[in-house]
């Protein structure tokens, strides 16, 4: 049998084909938005560390006295306001200039170690996407300068983000900085990791021009800024 349709009914079944089409194209259209949407405003939690701290100062300028300790905490609470801004969910292992431990240790070895463990529980336990332990450098000779990140054995993320920080900082702190990330030995912070973690070192304070430069709100506003761009490029 021969179907014979006029032409005013196939112009309807184009049209209502046609508006179909269009309807599931808009659908699929507004579930791309939503997803990428989702994936923009999945919010993102940093662990960041500043490294000694009370009885521990880190290592002490011979220039002007300015201790390690302080100037890794002012670059953390920098960090972590641009970070913030961003609508990063920021942890912080210390606020204050002091270590964490039990009542009755005296020797600082151990005071050290109890505070270093009880960051690596907020480390691994935070719920974190990354961790970056803020320090500051020095070395028996002066002329070496420059910021430089490290990272642990065996993880590829960690290395990563090692990477994203300290092209950050070569592009926007010091161009001349050649310097490159590196393996670091284990630590207590990076041993039986959980989650990816860089070491973040600004710079010598045993250079007599960078020890000036890292005294500077300036120029550990520079800093930062430097590793915030960077985080931002670990997580594209």
């Amino acid at each position: 049998m021969i179907i014979v349709m006029r032409k005013s009914n196939l112009v309807l079944i184009g049209l209502v084909f046609a508006l179909l089409v269009a309807i599931y194209s808009l659908n699929m259209n507004v579930d791309t938005q939503t997803a990428a949407a989702a994936k923009t405003s999945e919010q993102k939690t940093v662990v960041i560390d500043a490294g000694h701290g009370g009885e521990d100062p880190g290592k002490i300028s011979n220039y002007s006295g300015l201790k390690e300790k302080d100037l890794n905490l002012s670059i953390a609470f920098k960090v972590r306001e641009l970070l913030e801004k961003d609508q990063y969910n920021v942890i912080m292992t210390r606020e204050e200039d002091k270590l964490v431990y039990n009542e009755g240790t005296t020797d600082i070895y151990y005071k050290r170690l109890q505070d270093l463990t009880r960051r690596k529980e907020i480390m691994d336990n935070s719920g974190a996407q990354i961790v970056v332990s803020i320090h500051t450098n020095s070395f028996t000779q002066a002329q070496y300068y420059g910021a430089q990140t490290f990272y642990p054995a065996d993880s590829p993320e960690s290395k990563k983000l090692a990477e994203c920080i300290q092209k950050s900082l070569r592009e926007n702190v010091d161009k001349s900085n050649k310097r490159e990330p590196e393996l670091k030995q284990p630590i207590v912070i990076i041993k039986n990791l959980k989650t990816p973690t860089t070491i973040v070192e600004c710079g010598f304070l045993s250079n007599a021009a960078e020890e000036q430069k890292l005294g500077t709100d300036e120029y550990q506003t520079k800093i930062a800024e430097a590793i915030k761009k960077g985080i931002d490029n670990y997580f594209k």
